[in-house]
């Protein structure tokens, strides 16, 4: 037995969520362009691509890979904003199978908020954020009547045992 949860059991349940995420809202599109104050993002749909860009941009930093830039990424449909998400969880993937011990205590620049960390705090930065962020917007969402039809938690899901 190991003490606690392996980072690739968190990301299984992070990737079970997102995939929910964009089933509902192929079922719900309008819900994209509402009004939102979380993040600053302005519109739902900036929050979800700001969730998913921060996953990208970690993921990008594990590996060596140059930082996406945000507008440039294609956000007009469901299915491209959720490319994003597929991409950052095909390489933090990439990342879990490859490494070795001293990779997860290497330090990254996070550049421009001026800060150090860990590929290992980074990992738990990107999936905690994704988890804080999606829970904003659930209960925002169902205050706005669009509830969503699955159970978020992590109990819940096929991420581990």
């Amino acid at each position: 037995m190991t003490d606690g949860i392996e980072f690739a059991e968190l990301l299984a349940y992070t990737d079970e969520e997102t995939a929910r995420w964009k089933q509902w809202f192929h079922r719900h599109p309008e819900a994209l362009d509402l009004p939102i104050d979380i993040a600053d993002a302005g519109t739902v749909r900036r929050l979800v691509k700001h969730i998913l860009f921060v996953e990208l941009h970690f993921s990008n930093l594990l590996l060596g890979i140059p930082a996406a830039d945000f507008d440039s990424l294609p956000d007009g449909s469901v299915g491209e904003l959720f490319r994003i998400a597929e991409e950052a969880s095909s390489r933090y993937q990439k990342f879990f199978a490859t490494a070795r011990d001293q990779d997860w205590k290497t330090w990254v620049e996070l550049g421009r908020i001026g800060l150090k960390a860990s590929k290992r705090k980074l990992i738990t930065q990107a999936l905690t954020h994704s988890i804080r962020h999606w829970a904003q917007l659930s209960t925002f969402l169902r205050r706005n009547g669009l509830k969503q039809d699955w159970t978020h938690d992590f109990l819940m899901s096929k991420a581990m045992e």
